[in-house]
């Protein structure tokens, strides 16, 4: 039996979620170099957590960390991004083939709302929330139950790859307008048009962010 109370994250813990979250906001940089000491500074906590939540993230392919143990947010460069959008793709489409009468409640108003909101390349980090919380509920739709865990791989590289994305004049306008027309065609139930319109939508962001990666480099 459990004594009913509540599990108080460590420290090392609090350093991971935090870092984390500035990894997958975009506060950190793709390649972007952690000092521990400048992170302790920031976090006000010791380099010790910092040092364990960073060899935590590494595991998790967030941080590189090199020989000489200095740690590195994850670049992830174009052939990486065609390669996580190919299997976005092939998940998200095989959630749709697979969803049958799930589709029937995809909470379609609630993103209709969602996504007839006025964003900007400034609330880009909205935005992506609302992107993330769209594709992870197509996921949700599949019958098939092990779906989820594997998705679960690249959603932070999806996320990471979402911020360059949303910052690019006119893509959030762009991609508005593709999520409400896939909604559409899930709403009248009609899987073809919706995989049609899936499929545009990731070819699109792929795409844009190509175009980043060749004036990038």
């Amino acid at each position: 039996m459990t004594n009913g109370k509540k599990h108080r994250p460590n420290l090392s813990e609090i350093a991971y979620e935090e870092i984390k979250e500035m990894i997958l906001f975009g506060e950190l940089a793709q390649g972007e170099r952690i000092l521990l000491d400048e992170m302790s500074a920031h976090l006000n906590l010791s380099i010790t957590p910092i040092r364990e939540a960073l060899n935590i993230l590494a595991q998790e392919d967030l941080i590189c960390i090199t020989p000489r143990t200095s740690h590195e947010v994850v670049c992830l460069s174009s052939k990486d991004a065609e390669d996580i959008l190919e299997l976005r793709l092939l998940l998200e489409t095989f959630a749709l083939q697979t969803s049958g009468d799930n589709l029937s409640q995809f909470p379609i108003q609630l993103f209709r709302e969602m996504f007839q909101k006025p964003y900007s390349i400034q609330s880009y980090k909205d935005f992506v929330e609302a992107d993330v919380r769209f594709h992870q509920s197509i996921i949700a739709t599949s019958n098939n139950k092990k779906l989820g865990k594997l998705y679960s791989y690249i959603y932070n590289f999806v996320r990471i790859l979402l911020i360059p994305a949303a910052k690019i004049e006119g893509r959030i306008k762009m991609s508005l307008k593709e999520h409400l027309a896939i909604l559409d065609a899930i709403e009248t139930q009609d899987v073809d048009l919706a995989l049609k319109r899936l499929t545009s939508h990731i070819r699109n962001m792929e795409s844009a962010l190509l175009q980043v990666c060749k004036k990038d480099a």
